[in-house]
Order: C-alpha cells, then structure tokens, then sequence
C-alpha cells in the first residue's frame, strides 16, 4: 500500500473525524471500556475530552490512530475508514504526542524531530529543511538545539520537540494524551498558549485529552465531558458548558468558579483602553492576547488597581483599570446566573 496520502487526508488542513457507535470491549471484562461512543469532530477544530481517571477518554483517543484496536464501530478520518488503513501508515498521518513525550534518548533533537521523515523515505536534505523548519516552529533554535539530546533539554524544551515530531509529515490530524501534564504550572502555561497561537496558524484537527477542566476550557474550542464508559455528558463550546451545564454530573466540574471560567475566554482586547501616561511606567504589564481572568489574577497578586498592556512586539498599547476588569466579571456572573 502507497504512503501517499489520499484527497481525503490533505496534508495542509484539518479532516472532519467522525464516530460511530464505537465500542472497546477487553478480554473478560463484564463491561465496555467503551460504549457506543459517538462524536463529529469538524475539520481544523481542537476538541478537549476531559473526565476522571479510567473513564476512558483515552482509550477513546487511541482507537482513532489503532493503537488500541475498536471491537465495534466505525472511525473515518476525512471520509475514509480507518480500518481500511494498514495501521502504521495511518500513525504517520496523524500527530501523537503524550505526557511522557517519548522522545529517544539516544537521538539528537534533530534526529527525534526527523523520525516520521525517515519512515517515510524522504531525502535527506527534504527532511534537514522540515527539521530545521519545524524547530523554528516551536521555538528551539536549530543551530543550538538539534545536536543536543533529550536529557539536554528542560522538560519544556521536551515537550515542544515532541510537538514539533508530531507535526513532521505535516499531518491533518493530531492526538494529545495530556501532553503538558508532566511539566510545571508556569512551563504549562507557556506551552498551552504556544500551541494555541501554533493551531491559529496551522488549522489541524486536534483530539486534547485532559483530567484539568481549566485546561479543556483554555484549550477547546468545543469540551466533551466524558463520564464512565466514555459516556458524552455534554459536548459543546466551554461558554456554553459554563453557562448551562447538562445535569449535576457536569455541573460538578463547572464548580462555584463559572463566572471566573468564563472571564478565561474574555481576551483584554474587549476592554477600552486609556493611554499610557508617565506615571504608569511601574504598572505590573500583561500581554494583549492575555485573557481577563489572566488580568484580574495579575492585579491580585500584585496588589495593582492598573495593568499595562502590550503586544507582540512589546510595545505598550495603553492600559486597563482594575474596576473595568470586575465590571465585565460581573456582566459575566448576571449572564451566567440568567442562563
């Protein structure tokens, strides 16, 4: 069977996932892992599945690239059957990156980064140009990184290569097992809002396993809430999941913290900002991509009633005031409450 990826599965964009009735029965066990699962993933969308542990949001993920086979059900990827797929040549077709990274101790950077490349039989200069491309990519400078090994780098530094491995061959599709899960809650932060600029750019269709409800609303553009079995409590965005959970099992993961949620998916962008006078020079500083909640956080822990505002190239674009930041948290509670 040819490597060559059919119209369905065009390497420059997201494929629509689609399943159906997908069922994972283990040897002797009384019950499915899971249940007729169904779900449609549109094209170039990031879909967060969070749950408790062993609730088989995983083994749900794993059945889309075969590494764990679906005893019922179908699974098509672009309009075609992954079944009808050999197994390996439908793993180098889509992403798979994981808490645990993987990468090869005893490989370069660039050598972990180029392996799909290999498998595929690229050239060697076609591979060196997408290593060194992709390193760019994810922010590890090729001329610094690539000879360097895994246990060279920071856990971080880890991570973004097995981002930049998983996007080798230039995927539709990519799977991500709580990929930032291992790594500290600044490193976490940093390497969720790299991705998300990251995805603005390359439009893939992204399946994000996490057990951190806050990291399925930062991460998704729509969150399934999976109860046991892989049951879908709800699937929706996370505004509306926030605003009007489906029953108590879902409401359990919204919390008391709706409100302070949704000022989450709140970008500083919506409030008026005044310009900068000389005496705001010490103002504490937030990025303009920076979400309210960020903000208001900001202002908190830095006992600041004002926050400079900056962009991507550092520039200060004004500055936001601390009442304006708990009128649109209030806004947002009396939406919330009126849901």
């Amino acid at each position: 069977m040819s490597d060559q990826i059919p119209v369905g599965l065009h390497p420059k964009k997201g494929a629509e996932i689609v399943l159906e009735e997908v069922t994972k029965f283990y040897p002797g066990a009384e019950t499915p892992a899971v249940e007729d699962f169904s779900m449609v993933v549109p094209a170039g969308s990031l879909v967060t599945f969070v749950g408790p542990s062993g609730c088989g949001k995983t083994t749900t993920m794993k059945m889309i690239n075969r590494i764990i086979e679906p005893t019922e059900g179908t699974i098509t990827i672009g309009g075609e059957d992954v079944m009808s797929i050999n197994p390996d040549i439908l793993r180098r077709r889509i992403g798979y990156v994981i808490q645990q990274i993987g990468l090869f101790p005893h490989m370069t950077i660039a050598e972990n980064v180029g392996v799909v490349c290999g498998l595929l039989d690229w050239d060697k200069k076609r591979t060196a140009d997408r290593v060194e491309e992709l390193m760019d990519l994810v922010g590890l400078e090729p001329e610094i990184f690539a000879d360097r090994y895994p246990r060279q780098l920071s856990g971080g530094q880890q991570q973004r290569a097995g981002v930049a491995r998983a996007l080798a061959a230039d995927p539709p599709v990519m799977l991500m097992d709580e990929p930032f899960g291992a790594t500290d809650p600044i490193t976490r932060e940093h390497l969720q809002n790299e991705f998300l600029e990251l995805q603005t750019k390359l439009n893939k269709t992204v399946i994000f396993v996490t057990h951190d409800f806050d990291e399925a609303i930062k991460m998704g553009d729509k969150i399934a809430v999976l109860a046991g079995r892989s049951r879908i409590a709800q699937y929706d965005t996370p505004d509306r999941i926030l605003a009007n959970p489906a029953d108590e099992y879902v409401e359990s993961f919204v919390g008391e913290g709706a409100s302070l949620r949704r000022l989450a998916l709140v970008s500083t962008g919506a409030l008026n900002r005044r310009d900068a006078k000389h005496e705001d020079a010490n103002l504490p500083g937030i990025s303009g991509s920076d979400s309210l909640r960020v903000a208001l956080d900001t202002c908190i822990g830095q006992n600041a009633r004002a926050l400079r505002v900056f962009d991507e190239a550092g520039e200060v674009t004004g500055v936001i005031e601390l009442p304006q930041i708990l009128s649109a948290l209030n806004d947002v509670k009396l939406a919330t409450e009126s849901s």
